[in-house]
């Protein structure tokens, strides 16, 4: 996987062939078949290394029960610390998603619709617990949210304010914006 995540992030994924993925690894394509299909399945993988992580933290906060306001911090401060320790996987996967062919895309928009859907849950139910104001969309604003925390894969330095703590300051703008006073 490091191997195809150096390739793709240097030339790109259409630039990349199996082979130079195999010679970058130091195996064989025998050994790359062993574990993949298809090229595809490699930007498949990727896309989960975050995706996956981000919905650990997601589960973590629901099934913790955690109070609305601190699953939605939560939340937020892994979508950057996930950015910014996938950063180059997030590369790859937003630059370079338009060259998966509709079925493995199927997979990725069947999780990234669970996650949404999850997030949105996250804020209806804080709506509901009065701890959040009502907003015209629930879902319009999760889309705001995963967009303005997840973009930080585009300017995030490490020599720069932390991860979390950027993803603790993106929440609490957020959250003064919607919770009740």
């Amino acid at each position: 996987m490091q191997a195809a995540i150096d390739c793709f992030y240097e030339r790109g994924y259409v630039g990349t062939s199996v082979q130079d993925v195999v010679d970058r690894a130091g195996v064989t394509k025998g050994a790359f078949y062993h574990h993949f299909t298809k090229k595809d399945d490699l930007l498949l993988h990727i896309h989960d290394r975050f995706m996956d992580q981000q919905m650990q933290a997601l589960e973590a906060g629901i099934a913790g029960d955690l109070p609305p306001r601190e699953a939605l911090t939560l939340l937020i401060e892994e979508i950057v610390v996930s950015a910014a320790e996938f950063q180059r996987e997030y590369v790859i996967f937003f630059e370079q998603r338009r060259s998966l062919s509709e079925e493995p895309f199927e997979q990725v928009r069947a999780k990234r619709d669970e996650y949404e859907r999850r997030v949105v849950q996250t804020i209806e139910n804080g709506i509901a617990r009065g701890d959040f104001r009502e907003v015209p969309s629930a879902q319009v604003l999760a889309f705001g949210i995963i967009g303005m925390a997840a973009w930080a894969y585009h300017w995030y330095r490490p020599s720069g304010m932390p991860p979390r703590e950027i993803g603790r300051m993106y929440a609490s703008v957020v959250l003064d914006g919607v919770v009740l006073r």
